[in-house]
């Protein structure tokens, strides 16, 4: 596998990437464009893709000015977890999705 590849893989649970763009983010963040790439390099690649995801995306609503304090809403929560049960492709079932608070739609229709 390609750098550029593994970049597109890893950015695929939040959206896709263009060759451009993959290009630019290796470019960016310092990562040779190599035609295969070690277990060292993919490591980086992760660590990159997700420092990016965890800067760029997912942000607190306020931050407090007088002291270290970090407001995150409850819609901001779940969209966090949606985003990396995606991430890793990990459909919950009922009583997951419940316990972290995402809406369930069941099929009840033959239950009659």
């Amino acid at each position: 596998m390609n750098t550029l590849d593994y970049i597109r893989q890893r950015f695929s649970y939040i959206g896709s990437i263009t060759d451009a763009g993959a290009s630019d983010f290796a470019l960016d963040f310092g990562i040779e464009i190599k035609e295969d790439i070690s277990d060292d390099e993919m490591k980086a690649i992760a660590s990159a893709v997700d420092s990016f995801v965890d800067k760029n995306i997912l942000h607190p609503t306020s931050v407090d000015e007088n002291g270290f304090s970090v407001s995150w809403s409850a819609d901001a929560a779940k969209a966090f977890v949606k985003m990396a049960l995606r991430k890793y492709g990990i459909e919950p079932d009922g009583d997951t999705s419940a316990l972290v608070g995402l809406s369930v739609i069941k099929d009840a229709s033959e239950l009659w």
